[in-house]
């Protein structure tokens, strides 16, 4: 790895990033706002005037009166999943295809560095951002939660929700990472990163509008965030790591595809 190219990349995507912490905490805030703990029949009322089948695609289900449960449902059902997938597939994209594809990646390989040091160094990159990206939301949704209900918020539960988001965004990630290195041009990459991934995307929410679609959630990544399992206590420490074993194979193989293909500049 490559701390010089490491912080070039963190200056690069930086604002990108302050967009999308934004954003997430914006929604976030939004959300614990919402919640009532003395008196929920509001929340409700505007529910039922939406169609089921349309709520339930977006992981929203019954409002729950313990604020942990409500967090959950309306946050970590659908919200957590979009924002960071749109920062995977741009920044994946920047750092490789894009600079491929118009000749500036051909600076970094006149520098004294390795293809695959620096291969390396913008995977970590993605991972580390990502790493960032949910400890913000960890730290600063606990400190919004204990300014807005106390110490209403089970902590422990939250931790291992955003772990377990944190992990399954890596593999997201890495797979944007991959078709990034495999692709010379931005497009091609731009449309496998984003069509892979909304398409598990939409997967899941199909698979959440009816019994009889459900069983289309198991084609899609994002079913493993059990997030009814982390809140019954049953843990998820198989699903995690299984996506850090995907992360790893994924990043190995972006890794290769990109040392043996041939560069056109």
């Amino acid at each position: 790895m490559n701390l010089t190219l490491l912080k070039a990349d963190a200056r690069r995507n930086l604002p990108l990033f302050v967009i999308i912490v934004y954003v997430m905490l914006l929604y976030f805030t939004v959300i614990a706002y919402m919640f009532d703990p003395s008196d929920s029949s509001s929340l409700s009322s505007m529910m039922e005037l939406l169609p089921q089948g349309l709520m339930s695609s977006f992981g929203f289900g019954e409002v729950a009166t313990n604020l942990t449960d409500f967090i959950v449902s309306y946050y970590y059902g659908f919200l957590v999943f979009v924002f960071p997938m749109i920062y995977c597939i741009i920044t994946a994209n920047q750092l490789v295809a894009k600079m491929v594809d118009n000749g500036s990646f051909a600076y970094l390989l006149m520098a004294p560095v390795s293809r695959c040091r620096i291969i390396v160094t913008k995977g970590v990159f993605l991972l580390l951002a990502i790493a960032a990206l949910f400890s913000i939301l960890y730290t600063a949704g606990v400190a919004i939660c204990r300014f807005l209900f106390g110490n209403m918020l089970n902590e422990a539960v939250f931790l291992q929700l955003n772990v377990n988001a944190a992990l399954l965004t890596m593999a997201v990630g890495m797979i944007c990472f991959f078709y990034a290195c495999y692709f010379n041009e931005s497009r091609q990459a731009l449309f496998f990163s984003a069509g892979v991934n909304i398409g598990f995307l939409l997967l899941f929410m199909l698979g959440g509008v009816s019994e009889k679609s459900e069983f289309l959630k198991q084609f899609s990544i994002y079913s493993l965030l059990d997030t009814d399992a982390i809140l019954q206590g049953s843990g998820a420490a198989g699903v995690c790591l299984l996506l850090l074993l995907a992360t790893m194979l994924l990043f190995a193989a972006s890794v290769f595809v990109f040392h043996r293909k041939n560069l056109p500049i």
